[in-house]
């Protein structure tokens, strides 16, 4: 009997041994796998923080260059040619086979540098050497795993700011701030406005079927249609990018002024932002695009130091033009720094005729481009001009015939401290104006200037209000004005009794066009519609006819506006690097 009891004892200590070495086993690679999970982790954990340096790295220096070109700049900018020699210096100085930046922080270290620098070309194919194409390197390094990236940026300045990429575009320069003036941001279409291209909306979007009219001092609202939104060429359908909502008006408002500072749109106004098919014409409807848009003002009076200088500053050369009207005509001082005093008892302008070209113009007085050739008369300025006072272009003729207007030609960037008047104009435009102040175009025909076989434009930064009206009254053919206009307040537009095409685009901080299709006469015609003395399309009519608003995109606008700004004298300010490819390495 004991000895079966210790055969017993004997199975069960092995058992029990056996069973220990089993949990000891289990352990072990249960232990085994953990620590290999927890290593593995660690590895995955050190390949982001890897990634996350390299990506760092290349914030840091794109940041770094930015920072150090606008400190280069300061307040009063540097000359075109310094800027140049300084964005080679800063760029040049990160290369790889210098020394780059190296940082190191609490999740590993991060090293970037430059390996290539490319030069950027201009719509003419030549470079621009005011920006480079630049090939950015950063490696991250967390606890012995290395990550790589790789990224291109256009680095320097003259980007293109945003409104020029859309046809209509209404701004809302006060943000999600506070701070706005009533109806910021909203664009209103009166009638039938046809527009070819893209929109922009940072407020909201007002329809009618009527357009306004003021006849013999009274207010009208025409009959009329929908607008019409078709797609630039290459596109499928236009764009409505839209921060507000689209209303329909529904009534005739009271009183016109305080109906453009509308806030609340309760009775008189119906919601379509849904169903903004029901407020355009059948099937030219744009896309609604709901995203966030960039809300930086186009600087301008900041542009005026680098336009500005006077009779005593170095390397000028003072024209005196003391006895009334006497103009320049047909004078050239390409390589030299003119200063034109023409502050004389009678008058305090300087008058342009004929062909004048000129390095670099300025004057405090006011300024008038006019030409009594009947060949166009060409004024140039190579490296920009800058007028105290009002520029007025044209003779002034208030005819619906072109034949009777001065034949003009613009070349240059301008920087204009007072108000600008287009009356009378057959032109030519391949220039940027700057104005501080307001912008009055009518009975003119404002055309392309052609240059290195490419047409120009007219692109005018105001801040003032722009008006543009009265070209072609009663006419069937539309006045042409090829040019971008922008305006930090109101911009107004009348194709009713007018008919205007723009070719280019148009945008401020609030827009109001008002339009009808068809004819439109002090006479009588066969279905017309009549206001005060004058008469309309039908509304049957205008469904077949043109408009008699166009605003048509040109995407040529953007080259126009880069190459134009090359010409600019000073560099006032530098661009945030844009991105152009990214790709993270080994």
């Amino acid at each position: 009997m004991n000895a079966r009891f210790r055969g017993e004892d004997g199975y069960a200590l092995l058992i029990t041994v056996f069973i220990s070495l089993l949990f000891a086993v289990l352990a072990l690679s249960l232990l085994s796998v953990t620590l290999s999970g927890v290593k593995r982790s660690q590895t995955s954990e050190n390949i982001v923080q890897a990634r996350e340096l390299s990506a760092k790295g290349i914030d840091h220096l794109t940041n770094q260059i930015y920072r150090e070109l606008n400190e280069a700049l300061g307040e009063e900018g540097l000359p075109r040619s310094e800027f140049i020699e300084r964005l080679n210096q800063t760029l040049n100085a990160y290369k790889c086979d210098g020394s780059g930046i190296r940082k190191a922080n609490r999740t590993g270290e991060y090293a970037a540098c430059i390996t290539k620098i490319e030069d950027v070309t201009d719509a003419n194919g030549e470079p621009n050497p005011l920006r480079k194409k630049v090939t950015f390197v950063s490696t991250g390094n967390a606890s012995g795993e290395e990550k790589k990236m790789t990224a291109t940026f256009e680095v320097g300045s003259q980007a293109v700011p945003e409104p020029l990429q859309y046809a209509l575009g209404a701004n809302k320069a006060c943000g999600g701030t506070g701070g706005c003036e009533p109806g910021e941001g909203n664009m209103f279409l009166h009638g039938a406005v046809s527009i070819t291209g893209d929109m922009k909306v940072d407020g909201n979007l007002i329809i009618s079927n009527k357009a306004r009219a003021v006849l013999d001092g009274r207010e009208y609202w025409i009959n009329s249609l929908y607008p019409s939104a078709r797609p630039a060429d290459g596109k499928d359908r236009s764009q409505l990018v839209l921060g507000g909502e689209v209303y329909a008006l529904n009534q005739t408002p009271g009183d016109y002024d305080k109906y453009l500072k509308t806030v609340n749109f309760g009775a008189g106004f119906t919601k379509k932002t849904d169903r903004i098919e029901d407020v355009f014409f059948p099937g030219e409807a744009p896309k609604l695009v709901r995203r966030a848009t960039s809300r930086e003002p186009i600087p301008i009076t900041s542009q005026r130091n680098a336009f500005k200088y006077e009779k005593n500053s170095p390397g000028v050369t003072v024209i005196r033009k003391w006895l009334p009207f006497v103009p320049f005509e047909n004078e050239s001082y390409p390589d030299k720094k003119i200063y034109a005093d023409c502050n004389w008892i009678i008058t305090n302008t300087c008058l342009f005729n004929g062909n004048n070209t000129f390095g670099r113009f300025a004057t405090n007085s006011d300024l008038e481009i006019k030409n009594s050739y009947k060949n166009f008369g060409k004024t140039t300025f190579l490296n920009g001009a800058y007028v105290g006072g009002n520029l007025t272009v044209g003779n002034g003729s208030t005819s619906s015939n072109p034949n009777n207007y001065d034949r003009i030609q613009i070349d240059g960037p301008i920087f204009v401290d007072g108000e600008v008047t287009i009356r009378g104009a057959d032109a030519q435009f391949n220039s940027i104006m700057y104005v501080d102040g307001d912008v009055l175009i009518e009975y003119s025909r404002i055309n392309g200037l052609n240059k290195n076989g490419r047409e120009g434009s007219l692109i005018i930064f105001a801040t003032g209000k722009i008006n543009i009206q009265n070209n072609s009254l009663y006419q069937d053919e539309p006045s042409q004005i090829k040019g971008f206009f922008y305006s930090e307040k109101e911009l107004e537009m009348y194709g009713v009794g007018s008919n205007i095409r723009i070719e280019g685009g148009i945008s401020a901080r609030k827009i109001v066009l008002n339009a009808i299709r068809g004819r439109a006469s002090n006479q009588r015609f066969e279905n017309a519609q009549k206001y005060s003395n004058d008469y309309y399309e039908g509304v049957e009519g205008q469904r077949t006819r043109p408009s008699r608003l166009q605003i048509v995109y040109d995407p040529e606008i953007i080259n126009t506006y880069s190459d134009i700004k090359s010409q600019e004298p000073v560099i006032t300010d530098v661009d945030f690097p844009i991105l152009l490819d990214r790709k993270p390495g080994e």
